[in-house]
């Protein structure tokens, strides 16, 4: 590994340029904004000030820059992870870490950047592995609760994630140059070479004229992996000239290198605006098997142990561009257009342990692959001079063409390339009953290439008791369409058959959501804000997986909609300003029920469960200095699971995590980030529900949640001319 080189290169740069500007004054320092606050104008990137219907239809949470840099994130998964309603899953083994909002998996939530779905391993805006997402080129995350089918297409059931891209360089300077470092151990382990985790970010900005700015910027992630009681990739334990597998050689969390690249053009032609990004992104993920073959060569008589490893390659690239105006007057239209390809590697190689290279390769293949052209147009505000009534239509076309295979063994030419199309034509309508009173009946037509034709529909109300209390409700489809994975996922070898399922139909179901909020002002600088929010999901058809038999009378494992499932959960959230002191203070209670392959009579009872999160941060001007700390308790949740004698019980136990930082500016220049995060140390959490063969110590079923307590260290350096 060079990174360590890489970190002390960028080190080098920010310390002399301190000693550049460090005579320069040093600003007051303003007032950090709270972890989630709403924005006077938000609404997803494209339409701010532009089109005012998401802000009126759902509460829309905010995480600003200053949020993020409070916490040092450098993805998304450093950020999500104190949302109340939202939940982040790590999975070790792949890497991958993915969400769930409201008790529903990151297939129900749509993750956007710059309002344009975000291609994933299987789809298009859903399951996204959130720790690929860079925060570095990110002015503000927009995180929207509601079901939005009618506006943001199928499977935007528990809401929409927004990714709002920085736009040029801040204030009246042509120039803004930014350098990044930042070191971090995980766990206790840290070196400057193989341990730990080690961050650069680069980005040059600059304003060509009042209407015309560029951007371009890099950034690298290498996390070396959790090494825990684990030896890592060169261990091979030799005992009278045998090896003895012990399985510790490996990792306990796979490391992973994250490289992002990416340009932003951002322009105003006369009153219209048009923003074009293009970004790449290269992910590589080895797995190192814990079984060594301890085969004697037959030159020397001496064993020569190799193991059998792997590597997941994933390349992306994406172009999107955005166009936003008036058509005529106060009608405004907004354009987006999308290409983005993705393409993941998959090799496996006989690695040699005592001379540390790679052997032989056994399969070097492209193992998943998809491309995507996408579209959404809107045009709204169409009847600007009439008070009672008002509307938005829109179109929305994806097409994406690819596989999803492991194609090894003699079944392996049976792969081919699929196309999944989809013609969407919705509209919202605005009926202002009173003053305070609005009706908004929305509905979308979905044509898909697989399952044919289908209709999502909403109705959205809201009521404004007073300027500072507000009522917000909405009722709709809860529709789901199956993923590229579960339509044409192929695995089949001599020992495996894994296959997806084109005849699955979409999921379908009612939402309903409720947000009464009110804001107290306590004083000039104090005010308090107060959410209490319920809602109700009913899935049916809900898709899982299935053994199945082929034609070979062979197992078939598949997937089929067999499932149905309830949420029903109630959140309090409040948070304070109150000079300089911002705190937040939230819970929430949720109950599933969900019956296995409905069409059997099994118990279906609610299974309950209780999360609290909160904040408190504190500023000291005279030191340019903002103290901040997060915790979140997530308390033991329960699933319904098929077991060999039916459905059992299972659960993950209760567990607290913490993270405290300080975030100070040195010069005007220079900032200097100190922090820990798992400051409760958790590394596993016993749970019953956990995959087999998932343990701890004592062979308890376990789930992997964090790499114990880790610290971090982060400069940034911001310089700005014209």
């Amino acid at each position: 590994m060079s990174l360590n080189k890489n970190s002390l290169f960028f080190l080098t740069i920010i310390i002399f340029c301190t000693n550049i500007s460090i005579s320069q004054e040093t600003p007051t320092m303003e007032q950090d904004s709270m972890s989630m606050q709403k924005l006077d104008e938000v609404v997803l990137t494209g339409e701010s000030k532009v089109m005012s219907l998401s802000k009126k239809l759902f509460a829309v949470g905010v995480i600003d820059q200053k949020d993020i840099a409070k916490v040092a994130g450098n993805n998304l998964a450093d950020i999500l992870n104190y949302n109340l309603n939202i939940t982040v899953t790590p999975d070790p083994s792949t890497g991958r870490s993915t969400i769930s909002m409201f008790g529903l998996d990151g297939q129900y939530v749509k993750v956007l950047i710059d309002g344009i779905p975000m291609a994933s391993d299987n789809g298009m805006g859903n399951n996204i592995d959130i720790t690929q997402i860079n925060l570095e080129d990110v002015e503000r995350i927009e995180i929207v609760e509601g079901s939005m089918g009618v506006l943001y297409g199928d499977n935007a059931v528990a809401g929409v994630i927004n990714i709002v891209t920085k736009r040029g360089p801040d204030g009246v300077y042509k120039w803004q140059i930014q350098l990044s470092a930042q070191e971090e151990s995980v766990g206790s382990e840290y070196a400057l070479f193989d341990k730990g985790r080690h961050i650069q970010n680069a980005k040059v900005s600059y304003q060509i004229s009042d209407r015309t700015s560029v951007s371009i910027g890099g950034s690298r992630n290498d996390y070396a992996g959790f090494f825990n009681d684990f030896q890592g990739q060169n261990y091979v334990n030799i005992q009278d000239n045998a090896v003895v597998n012990d399985s510790l050689r490996g990792m306990e969390w796979n490391p992973k290198e994250q490289l992002t690249a990416y340009g932003n053009f951002n322009t105003r032609i006369g009153k219209h605006n048009l923003f074009y990004k293009i970004q790449y992104y290269d992910e590589s993920v080895p797995v190192y098997n814990s079984f060594v073959n301890g085969r004697v060569d037959s030159n020397t008589g001496m064993v020569n142990p190799t193991a059998l490893d792997e590597n997941f390659d994933t390349q992306r690239t994406i172009n999107n561009l955005n166009l936003t105006g008036p058509l005529k007057g106060p009608t405004i239209y907004n354009l987006s257009l999308s290409h983005q390809k993705q393409k993941r590697y998959y090799k496996q190689f006989v690695y040699n342990i005592l001379q540390q290279g790679i052997e032989s390769i056994i399969a070097d293949d492209l193992s998943q692959s998809s491309e995507i052209w996408y579209s959404k147009g809107f045009v709204s505000n169409l009847v600007p001079k009439s008070s009672f009534f008002n509307l938005q239509l829109g179109y929305e076309f994806n097409h994406q063409t690819g596989f999803d295979a492991i194609a090894t063994g003699e079944y392996s030419s049976d792969v081919v390339e699929n196309t999944l199309e989809n013609y969407d034509f919705f509209g919202v309508a605005d009926f202002n009953l009173t003053d305070k009173f609005s009706l908004f009946p929305g509905a979308r037509f979905t044509n898909n290439s697989q399952f044919g034709n289908k209709l999502i529909w909403s109705l959205s109300s809201t009521y404004d008791i007073s300027n500072t209390f507000k009522i917000k409700a909405v009722f709709g489809s809860a529709f789901r369409a199956p993923n590229f994975e579960e339509l044409f996922f192929y695995f089949v070898d001599s020992n495996h058959n894994v296959q997806g399922n084109p005849d699955l139909d979409p999921e379908d179901g009612i939402s309903l959501f409720l947000n009464i909020e009110e804001k107290f002002r306590l004083s000039e600088t104090g005010m308090l804000k107060t959410a209490l929010k319920s809602y109700y999901f009913d899935i049916d058809g809900k898709i899982a997986s299935v053994i199945d038999v082929d034609e070979q009378d062979r197992n078939l494992f598949t997937f089929d909609n067999v499932d149905r499932s309830r949420i029903l959960g109630f959140s309090l959230e409040n948070s304070l300003i109150m000079n300089r002191w911002q705190a937040s203070l939230g819970m929430t209670y949720m109950g599933e029920s969900t019956q296995i392959d409905a069409s059997e009579d099994n118990n279906n009872d609610y299974l309950w469960s209780f999360n609290l999160q909160s904040s408190l941060g504190y500023t000291i001007p005279s030191i340019n200095t903002t103290l901040s700390a997060q915790l979140k308790y997530t308390g033991r949740t329960q699933i319904v699971q098929s077991g060999t004698n039916g459905n059992v019980v299972g659960q993950t136990d209760d567990f607290t995590w913490m993270d405290a930082s300080a975030r100070t500016n040195i010069t005007k220049n220079l900032s200097l980030t100190l922090g820990a995060r798992n400051l409760f140390d958790i590394v596993r959490v016993n749970a019953t529900d956990s995959p087999s063969g998932t343990h701890g110590s004592g062979g308890t079923p376990s789930r992997l949640f964090g790499n114990g307590r880790s610290y971090y260290l982060k400069l940034l350096y911001n310089l700005n001319f014209n």
